[in-house]
């Protein structure tokens, strides 16, 4: 099967811009729009077995590197997988790194010193033998500098990073090992060597999870995520501000009672932010899109909701020129698959722009979206219905019409 022919048919047949709803007030009907967007490229990458992409950094280059997980390359159970994508989707060289056991990358940035980290978590390396947090430095042809996990006797997990001033970076997910519940928001400081500055363990006596991290206008910086310690329902957005020595500035917690959960975050350039993720409270039937937008002090600007008959959800947004913004996910409500890849522009107030779904007969889910270097947008995930494994690397690239 040509992969890119059988894909584009499928997206240019798809041209959907999702109804906005308040709660109560339930649209369901997609209309048609004119295509925005306008697919470049698509890759499926892997072996014969698992292999799973969910974080994305642009090279100066055009290119990129997509970090995963991977079953198919590697010493183990299962191994974090970094690619090296030119500005065509052409892999230049790919790097697993790990033991014997589970490890995988859920994230990845370019640090200040032009060099990357890729963080996870690690089965091999975890010296109680639950996951440990793992992180990875590496050069540009990926060699490794140094790796390191992080942790205690229980399970914990990196779910996000951001680069900071000199060649450090923040990390951002749970721990079962430290803190006041069953699970935590686990933040670390590491310094470019590998050294960890300072780590936090902040929650409730129940699940609180941290999926997303931004850096500021301010220079503090900003964790994402959910809780089910506090709030009104199942789970509710969570959201924590901190100074740019890490100090605690405040929380909001949002939702009503059933499943709310904050899966990405943006800047904007008021010193605000935007956050993405799903919602089956707020009248939702399923699970829907839901895109949040706070001002610098963590006050509501404007809160958008976007589903249909079945499911949605959001795992990535960016920034896009002129103000807008980029949501990737998946749907179960159009295209020929059990899940097919969903991408959605908002104009700066939050209004769609245009839709649009890509995928096979099976599943294909997006993890991460980055604006690249010669002005396109790379958007990463898995796929069920391409490739030669079970699943594998899926790489969409786009450009403006």
């Amino acid at each position: 099967m040509n992969l890119l022919k059988t894909s584009l048919v499928i997206s240019a047949a798809l041209f959907f811009t999702t109804s906005l709803y308040a709660k109560g007030d339930l649209q369901k009907e997609p209309k048609k729009t004119v295509p925005e967007f306008e697919s470049v490229w698509q890759k499926a990458y892997g072996g014969d077995l698992r292999d799973r992409a969910f974080g994305v950094v642009p090279l100066k280059d055009g290119g990129a590197m997509v970090a995963g997980l991977s079953r198919s390359y590697g010493k183990g159970r299962s191994d974090m997988l970094v690619v090296k994508l030119d500005k065509e989707g052409k892999t230049i060289w790919r790097s697993s790194y790990g033991g014997k056991k589970k490890d995988y990358a859920k994230a990845i940035t370019r640090t200040s010193d032009g060099n990357f980290i890729a963080v996870g978590s690690s089965e091999s390396f975890s010296e109680g033998g639950d996951l440990d947090v793992y992180v990875v430095k590496f050069d540009t042809e990926g060699k490794r500098a140094w790796q390191k996990n992080f942790g205690g006797d229980e399970k914990d997990e990196a779910k996000a990073v951001v680069a900071v001033n000199g060649g450090g970076v923040l990390v951002a997910g749970y721990t079962e090992s430290y803190g006041k519940g069953r699970r935590d928001v686990y933040i670390l400081y590491i310094d470019k060597n590998g050294k960890e500055i300072w780590s936090k363990a902040i929650g409730g006596k129940e699940d609180d999870d941290a999926y997303a991290i931004t850096l500021t206008a301010d220079g503090g910086f900003v964790v994402a995520g959910g809780t089910q310690s506090y709030g009104a329902g199942n789970s509710d957005f969570y959201m924590l501000k901190f100074d740019g020595k890490g100090k605690f500035l405040w929380d909001k917690v949002y939702g009503e009672d059933r499943e709310d959960v904050i899966h990405a975050i943006t800047p904007t350039p008021e010193g605000g932010f935007v956050v993405a993720g799903k919602t089956n409270s707020f009248g939702s039937k399923h699970s829907d899109i839901d895109i949040i937008k706070y001002d610098k002090n963590g006050g509501m600007v404007w809160h958008r909701i976007y589903g249909f008959k079945s499911k949605e959800w959001a795992n990535a947004i960016t920034r896009i020129p002129g103000g807008g913004y980029l949501v990737a996910g998946t749907t179960k409500s159009f295209g020929f698959g059990k899940f097919d890849f969903y991408l959605l522009e908002l104009d700066s107030e939050g209004h769609s722009v245009w839709a649009n779904v890509y995928g096979g007969e099976n599943k294909e889910v997006a993890h991460a979206v980055t604006r690249t270097s010669d002005g396109k947008v790379l958007v990463v995930g898995e796929t069920e219905s391409f490739g030669k494994g079970g699943y594998d690397f899926f790489m969409l690239n786009l450009q403006k019409r």
